[in-house]
């Protein structure tokens, strides 16, 4: 149902707010936790599909350098409920921070980029199509 819900929020532009930068959604609404299940998703631009993870991922499999919409479907907890997006694989570079319950598409907030890490490799880069691994962290 989430998806439904996902889909029809970044294909209508009804967003909220984030302490990142750009669009971002929260499709269940109120709390960000109302649509978890412990998941981290990236959606494939090349081909539609879907990549998820419940746990870090060193390298983003076949969405590596393809994302085009990701979500952070995590459970609440202490330091372990955000996304770190990483440029490189295996956790290098520089990274983008993803809060719990949120998702941001490339239609909708085309100008995200790897805004943590300076100096880092990535560093100011745009995070569509050039993203490679992810983990879990507390807020960023």
């Amino acid at each position: 149902m989430y998806l439904v819900a996902l889909i029809a929020t970044v294909g209508f532009g009804v967003f909220g707010t984030s302490t990142n930068a750009g669009a971002a959604s929260n499709p269940c609404g109120g709390s960000p936790y109302a649509c978890a299940d412990g998941t981290f998703n990236v959606w494939n631009g090349d081909n539609g599909s879907r990549c998820e993870w419940v746990g870090n991922a060193s390298s983003l499999g076949s969405c590596t350098n393809k994302n085009y919409l990701i979500a952070n479907f995590g459970y609440r907890c202490s330091g372990c409920d955000w996304i770190r997006l990483y440029w490189g694989t295996s956790y290098t570079g520089a990274y983008f921070c993803i809060p719990p319950g949120y998702t941001y598409g490339q239609a909708t907030s085309p100008n995200l980029t790897f805004n943590r890490g300076s100096g880092l490799s990535g560093y100011g880069q745009n995070i569509w199509y050039n993203a490679a691994s992810a983990k879990w962290s507390g807020a960023c």
